[in-house]
């Protein structure tokens, strides 16, 4: 998996860990993607800062380390050490060729108008979502990934709508930072409206019309910021959104998204549906 390496160990210092700041944010990163495959919020270390607390016993990274080593280790330590069962363990998460998770599958094909759907708010957002972090494919983690979607930013619990008609094909699920998500198939695409609260408005199943309420702007808990995060599919691909790296979507530069390959940008659809808000 040549998108992820570390030169030396990372955790608790009293166990040996180097800790060196490169080698620290490699790893967030790779327990972050490994929380959202796995939909193991445990395995998030929060912020991605390089750095681990003079107080090891509290650091979120120590621990979300020690909840990966759980499943494998009845006494973990708390470090990963290159080459060594968890480290080895972590890159099969990225990389592996199976997933267990049960995943939703795409319904047929139906064109939609982008003339027809609607902005996902009653109103814009007061910054745009084309340009800085907001930006499909902006660099995330010191370039080690690209964005996936655009950030609509709305404070929490704004109500959510649905763009068009579709159908809830993933009820509500651990998704980012203390958020959740929500899958829709709008027939022409599939949504992915991510970083919402826990209790949605809908369910798996659920049939959703044009500008029906269906969730509410989750708190993001390391990041100041509430926002939609909106990812689109064009439905060419089947299986989970959030795919292990060897599989991933990547940007004509090579940098991968983390995500399924039909992944589109929203951003022409997004300027084309703020002229036509929901009621």
């Amino acid at each position: 998996m040549p998108e992820f390496a570390i030169s030396n160990s990372v955790g608790r210092r009293t166990k040996g860990a180097v800790n060196q700041f490169a080698d620290v944010e490699t790893v967030q990163n790779m327990l972050r993607l490994a929380a959202m495959i796995e939909f193991r919020p445990q395995f998030d270390p929060g912020g991605i800062d390089g750095t681990i607390d003079a107080n090891e016993a509290g650091d979120d990274t120590v621990k979300a380390i020690e909840a990966f080593q759980s499943q494998f280790f009845n006494t973990p330590d708390g470090v990963i050490e290159v080459g060594k069962r968890t480290w080895r363990e972590l890159v099969d998460v990225l990389d592996g060729d199976d997933d267990n998770q049960p995943v939703p599958v795409n319904g047929p094909v139906v064109p939609v108008s982008d003339s027809e759907c609607l902005f996902p708010f009653k109103s814009l957002p007061e910054v745009n979502w084309t340009e800085g972090m907001r930006r499909f494919g902006a660099t995330r983690s010191n370039g080690a990934r690209a964005h996936a979607g655009c950030d609509l930013y709305f404070p929490t619990g704004t109500v959510i709508h649905a763009v068009t008609s579709g159908t809830v094909i993933a009820d509500p699920y651990w998704f980012y930072d203390g958020t959740y998500a929500l899958e829709i198939d709008h027939g022409g695409f599939v949504a992915r409206y991510g970083e919402i609260q826990k209790h949605a408005l809908v369910r798996k199943g659920d049939h959703v019309s044009p500008g029906q309420p269906i969730a509410k702007v989750g708190n993001l808990l390391s990041i100041v910021q509430s926002m939609l995060h909106l990812e689109l599919y064009d439905k060419s691909a089947q299986g989970a959104l959030t795919v292990k790296t060897s599989k991933t979507a990547k940007t004509s530069g090579g940098i991968p998204f983390w995500r399924r390959k039909d992944l589109m940008d929203p951003t022409p659809k997004l300027n084309v549906w703020k002229n036509n808000l929901p009621l």
